[in-house]
């Protein structure tokens, strides 16, 4: 019984090392597959065909000359309308009157809520200490406060 128990651990040690091997490329493989999708969707245009050549399927391509539009990089301006080169275009627009958020900066009030409770204390109204107590002694200084 012992005998098959080393037999089987051995051969799993032995095919081990060829499974995980297979899982490997087959990772890999998936990897490289989803790289490709990314690539496509996201990277740079495809290029247009060059005017005056042929297609596969025998067509001649006919087109106006090219300037460059293909390759351009958007803009600041054209890709996030609220910068301030999408602003500088001669519009006028409404004032910004509120100054934006003025929190963490002095003098700045904001709604919204209750301040701390301020706790009022009538030292007048608190009793003396018995004459012999704890704190009769602590307040002559006959004896130390904790």
């Amino acid at each position: 019984m012992r005998h098959r128990r080393i037999t089987a651990l051995l051969t799993a040690m032995l095919l081990l090392p060829a499974a995980s091997a297979e899982a490997q490329q087959a990772t890999d493989d998936r990897t490289g597959a989803m790289i490709a999708r990314e690539k496509q969707v996201f990277g740079p245009p495809a290029p247009k065909p060059r005017c005056g050549t042929r297609s596969s399927a025998g067509e001649i391509v006919v087109c106006a000359p090219d300037d460059g539009k293909q390759w351009r990089v958007p803009s600041t301006a054209e890709s996030d309308p609220t910068s301030r080169e999408a602003l500088r275009d001669g519009l006028p627009r409404a004032p910004q009157l509120d100054r934006g958020s003025c929190r963490g900066q002095p003098g700045c009030i904001i709604g919204g809520w209750a301040p701390p409770p301020v706790y009022m204390i009538d030292l007048a109204a608190i009793p003396e200490a018995p004459a012999g107590s704890d704190a009769d002694k602590v307040a002559k200084g006959e004896m130390q406060d904790r």
